[in-house]
């Protein structure tokens, strides 16, 4: 996101996704493996979280963490440990070190040790007490491989 366009791009976000809700006709993308419908309902948590990642990267904190709960998954729908790393992330904005450590704990578990969603908790983790923006996305807090300064 363009520096000083976060808060339009967050807003982009809400209102593409409030549209494809408000069709409630599925969502289809064709990639190289072939077609997919990815919701029948025009409902699709990922925008959420995206739009609570550019609102916590400007200090909207509460609103962030709503959107991130909304991108929780059903149990069974939980692939590749997304709870864990989503509620990681919570624990992080709400200032709750020891649940941030239990749900890094919860994700490494699940997940190979050089995935980038451990990676973006562990930059969390190295830089917990810091601003959102700063420990997710500087270089000095950056522990996702394939991200190295």
């Amino acid at each position: 996101t363009k520096p000083g366009c976060e808060l339009a791009a967050a807003d982009l976000y809400r209102i593409y996704h409030q549209r494809l809700r408000d069709k409630g006709e599925p969502v289809i993308v064709d990639i190289e493996q072939g077609t997919y419908t990815i919701s029948q309902t025009g409902e699709l948590t990922i925008l959420y979280w995206h739009e609570g990642q550019i609102r916590a990267g400007v200090g909207q904190t509460n609103q962030a963490i709503d959107l991130f709960e909304r991108s929780l998954k059903p149990e069974d729908k939980n692939r590749h440990a997304w709870n864990e790393y989503v509620r990681a992330s919570i624990a992080f904005l709400e200032g709750d070190r020891d649940e941030l450590l239990r749900q890094r704990a919860a994700l490494a578990e699940r997940v190979d040790p050089d995935d980038i969603n451990l990676g973006a908790v562990d930059s969390l983790s190295a830089c917990f007490g810091k601003s959102y923006k700063e420990a997710y996305g500087s270089k000095s807090c950056n522990r996702r491989p394939g991200f190295e300064d």
